[in-house]
């Protein structure tokens, strides 16, 4: 029976009504929320075992602690190009088990050097993982529900950067650091065993073409994407900051629970979380960018400006809320942006972009701190929010709408 051109495209054409809580969309999350409880347990324990067990100085601790985002920094081109003309799920799974065995590398070292090796060798799979996760992810939300999903898929992750330091502390306090690095282990295998339950949508076999130098560049570099990464790059520079010496800023200044800070953070953007993906799918990422900028760019700014207990806490949250708003809105846009052989190149300019900025921020924080004061480096968080509002209507926002896609190109 022939079907007219009405019935065809009310058949393709994506429902914003399109179920979200599938089977294998549930089971995406729990396996995301397994790598963040895996990945964060190990992270406040790290310092603490190397400069408490290994005597390890601070200038070998800096290093080992950073290492890793160079690392996934280098790697992440390489899996998005893998990522894009290979099996998603497949690549997906044996970079989940790579990550389960990395830890191993922790247990057998014993030197500061050998710490080292282990986390770039570690930052060096991280950097694939934050690639074929979002994107096999993205194959199975429905295009008109990506911002809600991209939303709670990465809720997900922040669930388990805020449980992992907590779980992580109370293993190494009463069982030692080498339970924890066993933990982190077989937890990225029950993390693999889920994710080998998901059935993702196979690509469509194409003919090989030869593709110019450009578009070689595209499946690297989502060049299109640019101008986005540049405004990630400008304000996750405050998150690096905040990251690292929010906690001595809280000390600094006499405030009793410094380590609140963290938990507030993670709150915040739990909450916003579940409150901005539909409003990314109603297309609302202009009013969405700059709310995220503005919440951003005063808290620093209170921070900079009034160090005063209740101040210090109301920031952390609006923080975690800024950031929760800010990291979908983003990732959803550049999305957007790309069909579905470039996803991989889409996560992997945009993490790569979160990487420099947050790293940046880790770098030059501290040289803030060391010449002037805290104080400074936060203040500076606020200034570059702020330009970042500026570039995002400057540039990326004329941008993005130019070289948006519809939901229809998936």
């Amino acid at each position: 029976m022939t079907r007219t051109r009405d019935e065809l495209a009310a058949e393709t054409a994506p429902s914003v009504k399109a179920p979200l809580w599938t089977r294998d969309y549930i089971l995406a999350c729990c396996a995301n929320l397994m790598t963040g409880l895996a990945f964060y347990e190990l992270v406040p324990v790290l310092p603490l075992y190397l400069t408490g067990q290994l005597q390890v100085s601070s200038g070998w601790l800096g290093w080992i602690m950073s290492i890793y985002v160079l690392a996934a920094i280098i790697s992440r081109p390489w899996f998005a190009h893998r990522v894009d003309t290979g099996d998603r799920k497949k690549i997906y799974i044996t970079v989940y088990i790579m990550l389960a065995l990395s830890f191993s590398g922790y247990a057998a070292a014993a030197t500061a050097l050998a710490f080292f090796l282990t986390r770039f060798i570690q930052g060096l799979i991280w950097g694939g993982m934050t690639t074929s996760g979002p994107t096999m992810a993205v194959d199975i939300i429905p295009p008109a529900r990506r911002g809600e999903g991209l939303g709670f898929f990465g809720m997900t992750m922040t669930l388990g950067m805020c449980l992992g330091p907590v779980i992580g502390l109370q293993v190494y306090q009463q069982y030692g650091f080498y339970v924890i690095t066993w933990s982190s282990l077989l937890l990225c295998l029950a993390g693999a065993g889920i994710a080998s339950l998901i059935r993702v949508p196979r690509s469509p076999v194409q003919e090989p073409v030869y593709e110019t130098p450009k578009k070689v560049l595209d499946r690297l570099v989502l060049r299109v994407g640019i101008p986005l990464a540049v405004n990630v790059m400008i304000a996750t520079f405050s998150y690096g900051v905040v990251a690292v010496y929010s906690a001595l800023y809280g000390e600094m200044h006499g405030f009793k629970y410094a380590g609140l800070f963290y938990a507030l953070m993670g709150l915040g953007m739990l909450v916003s979380r579940f409150m901005v993906g539909r409003q990314i799918d109603r297309g609302r990422v202009a009013e969405l960018s700059v709310i995220s900028l503005s919440i951003l760019t005063v808290s620093f700014g209170a921070l900079a400006l009034a160090p005063l207990e209740w101040i210090y806490y109301a920031s952390a949250i609006l923080i975690g809320f800024g950031f929760g708003i800010f990291i979908p809105t983003f990732q959803t846009m550049k999305l957007n942006m790309a069909d579905r052989g470039h996803r991989g190149a889409v996560n992997s300019t945009f993490f790569t972009a979160f990487d420099i900025g947050v790293g940046t921020g880790m770098f030059l924080g501290g040289k803030i701190y060391a010449y002037l004061n805290l104080n400074w480096a936060f203040g500076t968080g606020a200034l570059l929010n702020l330009l970042a509002i500026v570039y995002f209507y400057r540039i990326s926002l004329d941008h993005y709408r130019k070289n948006k896609l519809g939901v229809d190109s998936d």
